[in-house]
């Protein structure tokens, strides 16, 4: 079989499908990933996200409490520090953006920004794949609250939400968490995607995702959906079982979610995460929102997550042209991902039932 090449929907990126490279699954699995740090018992003690150590990290900008009436939001204040949270998002130790100081001005030079940790549970190992659903709904409303408070500052172009699992996806503490930059530019993927998204509304009248989400649905790379969201691996797919979640109602940014509509995206993040995981055995990956940056982008532009295992190294070709080798047909990676889910949805039903 000859290899192809193929476009990107939307940016001029280009990827080489390597079908006679081709690799089952179990070719991706490697040995299980543990930090140094969580070899020893202890772990709990020395993390700095761990309950009873919220000292050993700056004060709070937000945390999720319980309450009798539901979750009270708040922040540390006065050198204090909340106890029995749900979650907390904390300033960065080691941040690539600041905020700015008196007399800063863009031109500076500064990275003027926001450099944030959202600590997903109190919990160390409550990773999206094994959460419980209310925990990543609390997670959700946390990156939603951190996003609608820094678009508000003046100096915020862009806020960029991401996560990095496993020490190989640049993950160096083994603590369940999430990053939120607040950018003073566009950065250059985001600001390809809205340039390409408005280009082909001019010239369609249409959404290019909602079209997209259209045509995957009833494709071969169609993995996984509920009544809000649809999952799928991307037709020129950078990585081996690359995949994207997608709100199938025409939504521009997370700030657009209804109640109704996040508890699906917590079920979606929590079914196919754990797709993943049973897959390929807890494999390191990075996943990171797209989100249009103003509501005058609301008409062409819709928000998705795009999730990347990290199972192959880019080398020289990828470095100095740009164009990448994917080892794994996208055909192939939703197929394995959409029967481990099915399975996984079946075993879970016969526990349930029994």
């Amino acid at each position: 079989m000859l290899n192809e090449i193929r476009k990107d929907y939307l940016l001029d990126r280009w990827v080489v499908i390597a079908t006679h490279r081709g690799r089952r699954p179990t070719d991706f699995i490697k040995t299980e990933e543990v930090s140094p740090i969580d070899r020893n018992v202890r772990v709990r003690a020395s993390c700095p996200f761990c309950p009873g150590n919220e000292r050993k990290t700056p004060p709070a900008e937000l945390v999720y409490l319980k309450s009798k009436n539901g979750i009270v939001k708040d922040r540390d204040v006065n050198g204090s520090r909340h106890k029995d949270w749900l979650i907390r998002t904390v300033p960065n130790l080691f941040s690539a953006f600041s905020p700015p100081e008196n007399g800063d001005t863009f031109e500076s030079g500064r990275a003027v920004g926001h450099h944030e940790v959202l600590i997903e549970s109190p919990n160390h190992n409550e990773h999206p794949a094994v959460a419980r659903e209310a925990q990543l709904i609390h997670v959700i409303n946390g990156y939603i609250d951190r996003l609608l408070a820094l678009s508000a500052k003046s100096y915020t172009k862009y806020v960029s939400i991401f996560r990095n699992y496993g020490l190989d996806a640049g993950a160096s503490l083994s603590h369940a968490h999430s990053q939120i930059i607040a950018t003073p530019m566009i950065p250059t993927i985001p600001r390809l995607e809205l340039n390409a998204s408005e280009k082909y509304y001019d010239s369609h009248g249409t959404c290019v995702f909602c079209d997209t989400i259209a045509e995957e649905r009833r494709g071969p790379r169609f993995i996984w959906e509920n009544e809000a969201f649809a999952v799928f691996a991307p037709w020129a797919s950078v990585h081996p079982f690359e995949f994207w979640m997608i709100p199938k109602a025409h939504e521009a940014s997370l700030l657009d979610m209804k109640p109704t509509t996040i508890k699906k995206f917590a079920e979606a993040l929590k079914v196919c995460l754990g797709g993943l995981k049973s897959l390929l055995n807890d494999p390191p990956y990075n996943y990171g929102f797209h989100i249009a940056p103003s509501k005058e982008i609301k008409e062409f532009y819709h928000w998705h997550l795009e999730v990347y295992p990290r199972l192959t190294l880019w080398a020289g070709f990828e470095k100095s042209t740009g164009t990448y080798i994917n080892v794994m047909k996208p055909e192939q990676a939703a197929h394995n991902l959409k029967d481990i889910i099915a399975q996984k949805s079946g075993k879970d039903q016969e526990r349930t039932l029994s």
